[in-house]
């Protein structure tokens, strides 16, 4: 996959690893959106974002734990760098 050179996205990205302890759902939706992630299926408090062969499920609390922004940022490392 290529990298992503939007400066939006990158700034989002950034976002969420700056925060990590503290992170909002709605600011990883709005980074997964932007990375052409879509919402596969919503099954209780959890949200299931796909793109190509890559899934991951993030529940919607805030904050957000920290072992699914964790999985968030390697899921999408390879597309802005390391994180």
């Amino acid at each position: 996959m290529g990298l992503i050179d939007s400066k939006r996205v990158q700034r989002l990205y950034d976002q969420v690893v700056a925060s990590r302890k503290n992170c909002r759902f709605e600011d990883i939706e709005r980074l997964l959106v932007a990375l052409g992630f879509t919402v596969r299926k919503t099954s209780g408090s959890h949200v299931v974002f796909k793109r190509a062969d890559r899934t991951i499920s993030v529940p919607k609390h805030r904050p957000v734990k920290e072992h699914y922004v964790e999985e968030v940022i390697r899921l999408t490392s390879d597309l802005f760098g390391p994180g």
